[in-house]
């Protein structure tokens, strides 16, 4: 039976992949109607480049939280790998409550931060910074979520989760 943890996470992880895909469709279109509008009919789109930033800046988040969630980010597994499977998934379930108490760390200083500029505006677009910053809390808190249902799956199964494009061990 499916946790209702796994089931928010899994709608969340649904809306990340949307919101990529979202991004990634109108960073081409601005990028593309911008180069026809300077090169075609010689005049640019004075707030296209400030869009497609902003627009990266929230794909790159996102980005982040999605992999986060398939277990694809960076990580240093030769260093687990020498040691027993017993060692191995407590060794894993400490590291993922360290990055849990990052995130969390992460969550309450990005939203500090959010606050500060509400009132802050963008130059081409006049629009708040805080619709720019809100991505950092956001995906602190969505990879938070992944944390914890990747910490609570650890120590139910008694044993590590495999890292992308590994086998399970």
């Amino acid at each position: 039976m499916e946790s209702n943890l796994t089931r928010v996470s899994t709608a969340v992880y649904s809306v990340c992949k949307v919101m990529m895909i979202l991004l990634t469709v109108e960073i081409t279109l601005v990028i593309s109607a911008n180069i026809f509008g300077r090169y075609i009919l010689d005049a640019s789109l004075y707030w296209a480049e400030e869009v497609v930033r902003y627009s990266f800046v929230w794909a790159t988040f996102i980005g982040a939280t999605c992999a986060y969630k398939n277990r694809a980010l960076i990580s240093m597994s030769v260093l687990t790998h020498w040691v027993s499977p017993g060692l191995r998934w407590k060794i894993g379930l400490i590291l993922d409550a360290v990055v849990g108490i990052f995130l969390l760390i992460s969550l309450v200083f990005g939203t500090k931060l959010t606050l500060a500029v509400v009132h802050q505006r963008s130059a081409s677009l006049e629009i708040s910074m805080a619709i720019v910053y809100i991505c950092i809390p956001l995906s602190c808190l969505f990879m938070l979520l992944f944390n914890l249902e990747q910490f609570f799956m650890v120590l139910r199964l008694k044993r590590p989760l495999a890292i992308w494009g590994e086998e399970q061990l």
